[in-house]
Protein backbone atom coordinates (compact mmCIF):
# COMPACT_ATOMS: atom_id res chain seq x y z
CA UNK A 1 0.00 0.00 0.00
CA UNK A 2 1.40 3.38 -0.99
CA UNK A 3 1.80 6.15 1.58
CA UNK A 4 -0.97 8.78 1.61
CA UNK A 5 -0.42 12.27 0.32
CA UNK A 6 -0.26 14.68 3.29
CA UNK A 7 -1.08 18.38 2.79
CA UNK A 8 -1.11 21.15 5.40
CA UNK A 9 -3.71 23.85 4.68
CA UNK A 10 -2.48 27.12 6.13
CA UNK A 11 -2.15 30.86 6.33
CA UNK A 12 -0.89 32.67 9.42
CA UNK A 13 -3.63 35.28 8.87
CA UNK A 14 -7.01 34.32 10.29
CA UNK A 15 -10.23 34.58 8.33
CA UNK A 16 -8.86 33.33 5.01
CA UNK A 17 -11.31 30.40 4.88
CA UNK A 18 -8.78 27.60 5.19
CA UNK A 19 -11.06 25.42 7.33
CA UNK A 20 -13.89 25.83 4.83
CA UNK A 21 -11.49 24.85 2.05
CA UNK A 22 -10.17 21.85 4.00
CA UNK A 23 -13.62 20.49 4.81
CA UNK A 24 -15.09 20.94 1.34
CA UNK A 25 -12.08 19.64 -0.58
CA UNK A 26 -12.11 16.58 1.68
CA UNK A 27 -15.85 16.09 1.12
CA UNK A 28 -15.49 16.50 -2.65
CA UNK A 29 -12.70 13.92 -2.84
CA UNK A 30 -14.52 11.57 -0.49
CA UNK A 31 -17.54 11.72 -2.78
CA UNK A 32 -15.24 10.78 -5.67
CA UNK A 33 -14.22 7.59 -3.90
CA UNK A 34 -10.99 8.60 -2.17
CA UNK A 35 -10.40 7.85 1.51
CA UNK A 36 -9.59 11.16 3.20
CA UNK A 37 -8.52 11.99 6.76
CA UNK A 38 -8.90 15.57 8.04
CA UNK A 39 -6.76 16.45 11.07
CA UNK A 40 -8.07 19.49 12.96
CA UNK A 41 -4.89 21.07 14.34
CA UNK A 42 -6.59 24.40 15.21
CA UNK A 43 -7.76 25.12 18.76
CA UNK A 44 -10.79 26.92 17.28
CA UNK A 45 -11.86 23.47 16.01
CA UNK A 46 -13.64 25.01 13.02
CA UNK A 47 -13.13 21.96 10.81
CA UNK A 48 -14.58 19.79 13.57
CA UNK A 49 -17.72 21.93 13.90
CA UNK A 50 -18.11 22.21 10.11
CA UNK A 51 -18.50 18.44 10.02
CA UNK A 52 -21.15 18.70 12.74
CA UNK A 53 -18.97 17.02 15.38
CA UNK A 54 -19.07 18.10 19.03
CA UNK A 55 -15.63 17.62 20.65
CA UNK A 56 -17.24 17.33 24.07
CA UNK A 57 -19.11 14.24 22.89
CA UNK A 58 -15.89 12.55 21.74
CA UNK A 59 -13.85 10.43 24.10
CA UNK A 60 -10.48 11.67 22.83
CA UNK A 61 -9.22 14.49 20.62
CA UNK A 62 -5.94 15.53 19.04
CA UNK A 63 -5.08 17.25 22.33
CA UNK A 64 -4.99 13.87 24.09
CA UNK A 65 -2.82 12.45 21.29
CA UNK A 66 -0.24 15.24 21.40
CA UNK A 67 -0.03 15.18 25.19
CA UNK A 68 0.57 11.42 25.25
CA UNK A 69 -2.78 10.35 26.69
CA UNK A 70 -4.07 8.53 23.60
CA UNK A 71 -3.01 7.09 20.27
CA UNK A 72 -4.31 8.71 17.09
CA UNK A 73 -7.03 6.13 16.26
CA UNK A 74 -8.79 6.94 19.56
CA UNK A 75 -9.30 10.55 18.38
CA UNK A 76 -10.77 9.69 14.97
CA UNK A 77 -14.46 10.27 14.25
CA UNK A 78 -15.28 7.98 11.33
CA UNK A 79 -17.42 8.77 8.28
CA UNK A 80 -18.18 12.36 9.25
CA UNK A 81 -19.19 12.70 5.59
CA UNK A 82 -18.96 10.01 2.88
CA UNK A 83 -15.35 8.89 2.46
CA UNK A 84 -13.99 11.21 5.16
CA UNK A 85 -12.74 10.59 8.71
CA UNK A 86 -11.77 13.32 11.17
CA UNK A 87 -9.14 13.64 13.89
CA UNK A 88 -11.18 15.77 16.27
CA UNK A 89 -9.82 19.11 17.49
CA UNK A 90 -10.81 21.07 20.57
CA UNK A 91 -10.01 24.31 22.37
CA UNK A 92 -7.46 22.63 24.67
CA UNK A 93 -5.03 22.54 21.72
CA UNK A 94 -4.25 26.15 22.67
CA UNK A 95 -2.40 24.72 25.70
CA UNK A 96 -0.29 22.28 23.70
CA UNK A 97 2.34 24.84 22.72
CA UNK A 98 3.02 25.54 26.41
CA UNK A 99 3.01 21.85 27.34
CA UNK A 100 5.43 20.92 24.55
CA UNK A 101 7.65 24.02 24.76
CA UNK A 102 10.45 22.24 26.59
CA UNK A 103 10.03 18.84 24.98
CA UNK A 104 12.73 17.20 22.89
CA UNK A 105 11.90 17.24 19.15
CA UNK A 106 8.71 19.11 20.03
CA UNK A 107 8.10 19.94 16.36
CA UNK A 108 7.80 16.22 15.51
CA UNK A 109 4.93 15.19 17.79
CA UNK A 110 2.25 15.33 15.10
CA UNK A 111 4.44 13.54 12.56
CA UNK A 112 5.09 10.77 15.08
CA UNK A 113 1.37 10.53 15.90
CA UNK A 114 0.46 10.08 12.22
CA UNK A 115 3.17 7.52 11.55
CA UNK A 116 1.68 4.07 11.01
CA UNK A 117 -1.88 5.30 11.61
CA UNK A 118 -2.82 6.91 8.28
CA UNK A 119 -1.69 4.39 5.66
CA UNK A 120 -5.29 3.38 4.89
CA UNK A 121 -6.00 6.85 3.47
CA UNK A 122 -5.35 8.32 0.04
CA UNK A 123 -5.07 11.86 1.37
CA UNK A 124 -4.51 13.50 4.76
CA UNK A 125 -5.40 17.19 5.14
CA UNK A 126 -4.08 19.10 8.16
CA UNK A 127 -6.13 22.19 9.02
CA UNK A 128 -3.58 24.53 10.65
CA UNK A 129 -4.02 27.32 13.22
CA UNK A 130 -3.95 30.94 11.95
CA UNK A 131 -0.40 31.53 13.20
CA UNK A 132 3.14 30.24 12.80
CA UNK A 133 3.39 28.70 16.25
CA UNK A 134 4.44 25.23 17.35
CA UNK A 135 1.28 23.47 16.14
CA UNK A 136 1.68 24.91 12.65
CA UNK A 137 5.36 23.94 12.59
CA UNK A 138 4.30 20.43 13.69
CA UNK A 139 1.96 20.32 10.70
CA UNK A 140 4.72 21.45 8.33
CA UNK A 141 7.03 18.75 9.69
CA UNK A 142 4.31 16.16 9.12
CA UNK A 143 3.24 17.31 5.64
CA UNK A 144 5.57 17.47 2.63
CA UNK A 145 3.07 19.80 0.94
CA UNK A 146 1.53 23.10 2.05
CA UNK A 147 -1.59 24.55 0.44
CA UNK A 148 -1.74 28.27 1.23
CA UNK A 149 -5.21 29.84 1.25
CA UNK A 150 -5.34 33.56 0.49
CA UNK A 151 -8.49 35.62 0.95
CA UNK A 152 -8.67 37.94 -2.05
CA UNK A 153 -10.47 40.66 -0.09
CA UNK A 154 -7.76 41.03 2.55
CA UNK A 155 -4.32 42.48 1.77
CA UNK A 156 -3.00 41.14 5.08
CA UNK A 157 -3.73 37.61 3.87
CA UNK A 158 -1.05 38.12 1.22
CA UNK A 159 1.43 39.25 3.88
CA UNK A 160 0.53 36.19 5.92
CA UNK A 161 1.15 33.97 2.90
CA UNK A 162 4.59 35.50 2.37
CA UNK A 163 5.54 35.03 6.03
CA UNK A 164 4.33 31.44 5.88
CA UNK A 165 6.31 30.76 2.69
CA UNK A 166 9.44 32.13 4.39
CA UNK A 167 8.90 29.79 7.36
CA UNK A 168 8.45 26.80 5.05
CA UNK A 169 11.63 27.75 3.15
CA UNK A 170 13.55 27.98 6.43
CA UNK A 171 12.35 24.54 7.51
CA UNK A 172 13.34 23.18 4.09
CA UNK A 173 16.83 24.60 4.56
CA UNK A 174 16.98 22.65 7.83
CA UNK A 175 16.40 19.42 5.88
CA UNK A 176 12.69 19.14 6.66
CA UNK A 177 10.84 17.77 3.64
CA UNK A 178 8.23 20.49 3.11
CA UNK A 179 7.39 23.02 0.41
CA UNK A 180 4.56 25.32 -0.65
CA UNK A 181 3.08 23.37 -3.54
CA UNK A 182 0.00 25.50 -4.23
CA UNK A 183 -1.70 28.78 -3.41
CA UNK A 184 -5.50 28.95 -3.57
CA UNK A 185 -7.34 32.21 -4.14
CA UNK A 186 -10.44 32.28 -1.91
CA UNK A 187 -13.26 34.83 -1.42
CA UNK A 188 -12.85 35.89 -5.03
CA UNK A 189 -14.74 38.87 -6.43
CA UNK A 190 -13.06 39.89 -9.73
CA UNK A 191 -14.86 43.23 -9.69
CA UNK A 192 -12.97 44.41 -6.60
CA UNK A 193 -9.73 46.30 -7.11
CA UNK A 194 -8.20 44.34 -4.22
CA UNK A 195 -8.58 41.14 -6.23
CA UNK A 196 -6.43 42.38 -9.10
CA UNK A 197 -3.83 43.89 -6.77
CA UNK A 198 -3.47 40.65 -4.81
CA UNK A 199 -3.48 38.49 -7.94
CA UNK A 200 -0.67 40.56 -9.43
CA UNK A 201 1.28 40.33 -6.16
CA UNK A 202 0.84 36.54 -6.02
CA UNK A 203 2.02 36.14 -9.61
CA UNK A 204 5.05 38.30 -8.89
CA UNK A 205 5.83 36.27 -5.75
CA UNK A 206 6.57 33.21 -7.86
CA UNK A 207 4.49 30.93 -5.64
CA UNK A 208 2.59 28.21 -7.55
CA UNK A 209 -1.03 29.29 -8.08
CA UNK A 210 -3.96 26.95 -8.60
CA UNK A 211 -6.01 27.87 -11.64
CA UNK A 212 -9.24 27.13 -9.73
CA UNK A 213 -10.57 29.94 -7.55
CA UNK A 214 -13.32 29.96 -4.93
CA UNK A 215 -15.89 32.75 -5.21
CA UNK A 216 -17.18 34.84 -2.33
CA UNK A 217 -20.69 33.49 -1.68
CA UNK A 218 -23.14 33.61 1.23
CA UNK A 219 -24.02 29.92 0.93
CA UNK A 220 -20.88 28.86 2.76
CA UNK A 221 -22.13 30.26 6.06
CA UNK A 222 -25.44 28.44 5.73
CA UNK A 223 -23.53 25.16 5.35
CA UNK A 224 -21.33 25.98 8.35
CA UNK A 225 -24.42 26.61 10.48
CA UNK A 226 -25.87 23.28 9.37
CA UNK A 227 -22.61 21.43 10.12
CA UNK A 228 -22.54 19.97 6.61
CA UNK A 229 -19.91 20.65 3.89
CA UNK A 230 -21.31 22.89 1.17
CA UNK A 231 -20.56 20.29 -1.52
CA UNK A 232 -23.24 18.12 0.13
CA UNK A 233 -25.46 20.82 1.64
CA UNK A 234 -26.05 22.56 -1.71
CA UNK A 235 -24.24 20.61 -4.46
CA UNK A 236 -25.24 22.95 -7.29
CA UNK A 237 -24.01 26.08 -5.48
CA UNK A 238 -21.26 27.98 -7.34
CA UNK A 239 -19.00 27.60 -4.31
CA UNK A 240 -19.52 23.84 -4.27
CA UNK A 241 -18.66 23.65 -7.96
CA UNK A 242 -15.48 25.64 -7.27
CA UNK A 243 -14.51 23.32 -4.42
CA UNK A 244 -14.83 20.31 -6.71
CA UNK A 245 -12.60 22.08 -9.24
CA UNK A 246 -9.99 22.74 -6.54
CA UNK A 247 -10.13 19.09 -5.45
CA UNK A 248 -9.72 17.84 -9.03
CA UNK A 249 -6.78 20.18 -9.63
CA UNK A 250 -5.03 19.04 -6.45
CA UNK A 251 -5.37 15.40 -7.47
CA UNK A 252 -4.23 16.19 -11.02
CA UNK A 253 -1.18 18.04 -9.74
CA UNK A 254 0.05 14.84 -8.10
CA UNK A 255 -0.66 12.82 -11.25
CA UNK A 256 1.26 15.35 -13.37
CA UNK A 257 4.21 15.24 -10.96
CA UNK A 258 4.33 11.44 -11.20
CA UNK A 259 4.27 11.61 -15.01
CA UNK A 260 7.15 14.10 -15.03
CA UNK A 261 9.12 11.93 -12.61
CA UNK A 262 8.59 8.92 -14.87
Amino acid sequence: MSKPRVIAVANQKGGTGKSTITVNVAAALGADGLRVLVVDVDSQADATSMFGVDPAACGRTLYDVLTGNAELPAAIATDVTPGVDLVVGDERLADVEIILAGATLRERYLSDALKGNVDAYDLVLLDCPPNLGLLTVNAFCAAPEVLVVVSMIDRNAFKGAMALAATVAELHRKDINVAVTAVLRNNVDPHRSTYQLLSDALVTSGLPLLAAEVPMRAGFQNAVTAGVPLVHYEPSHAGAEAMRSVARELVASRSSARLRAA
